[in-house]
């Protein structure tokens, strides 16, 4: 059996979440299991479940107490406020929204990943994916396979090092977890104490993507062994449809995807 995680509210769902739905629900095998840890009362979509399809509340008092204490800061949502002095106008106030330091909105990942571990078997396959994820042909876990790390090996990503300039990071849209290693507890609440304590704001930029990489860092430096997707393609925007995941799934990230429904014919290497 694998598990696939992910968490979206009812807005999202809305927006482009049922795309990952209806297409799981079509091409999914038996052996695979899509958990959503939802954002909301379930009770709101619960008749999107089925025998593939598990609906579970998010529950986090640890992320509930983050938002107590940053979640009023307009900082902490991504909102840039400067004061520009001009003889002519005096002073004005500009807003610029930069995802990149949206820490609320990209909380939920390492919570939902935590709270998820909780209701599957330890022998269990187990990968994050993002609600923005569309399934594209049948696939069942043997095919998903290869996607995982290996016995030794902490986690399994999708890397980068030439993308987004100045600062590279791996894409996070896919996640998987060798949930019998025995750092990949340590590891996780790593993750999440990044946010417990603040520590996020210390960081270049307080987006999911960039705070996986840092703390891959750490243990990467330690010993801990880590399986890249992408090594061989570090140098491409998109390496989630491109390194063998895309024959099954379409990422939708960013605004102008959802809105066409694909990736771009460009996102693709030749």
């Amino acid at each position: 059996m694998i598990t696939l995680v992910t968490t979206f509210n009812k807005s999202l769902y809305s927006s482009y979440a049922y795309r990952l739905i209806e297409s799981f629900k079509k091409y999914a095998a038996n052996d695979c299991n899509l958990l959503i840890i939802y954002e909301g009362d379930p009770q709101e979509l619960k008749t999107i479940e089925n025998n593939k399809i598990t609906l579970k509340p998010f529950s986090s008092e640890a992320h509930k107490k983050f938002v107590q204490y940053f979640g009023k800061l307009n900082e902490a949502r991504g909102y840039k406020i400067t004061k520009i002095t001009t003889a002519y106008l005096g002073n004005q106030l500009t807003v610029i929204q930069d995802f990149r330091f949206d820490a609320i909105r990209f909380s939920f990942k390492i919570f939902s990943i935590i709270q998820g571990i909780e209701y599957v078997e330890k022998k269990t396959n187990y990968v994050w994916i993002d609600a923005d994820v569309v399934c594209l042909k049948e696939f069942s876990e043997k095919n998903l396979l290869k996607f995982l790390p290996d016995n030794n090996q902490l986690m399994s990503y999708l890397g980068r090092n030439q993308f987004p300039l100045p600062n590279p990071y791996s894409e996070c849209g896919y996640l998987g977890f060798n949930l019998s290693h025995p750092s990949l507890g340590e590891f996780l609440e790593r993750m999440k104490s990044l946010y417990v304590t603040g520590e996020i704001f210390t960081h270049v930029e307080w987006h999911d993507s960039w705070l996986w990489d840092q703390i891959r860092f750490e243990y990467e430096n330690k010993g801990i062994e880590f399986k890249n997707l992408t090594k061989n393609i570090l140098d491409t925007d998109h390496p989630f449809i491109n390194c063998g995941l895309g024959e099954y799934f379409d990422h939708l990230k960013g605004p102008s995807r959802k809105v066409l429904g694909k990736s771009f014919n460009e996102d693709y290497k030749r």
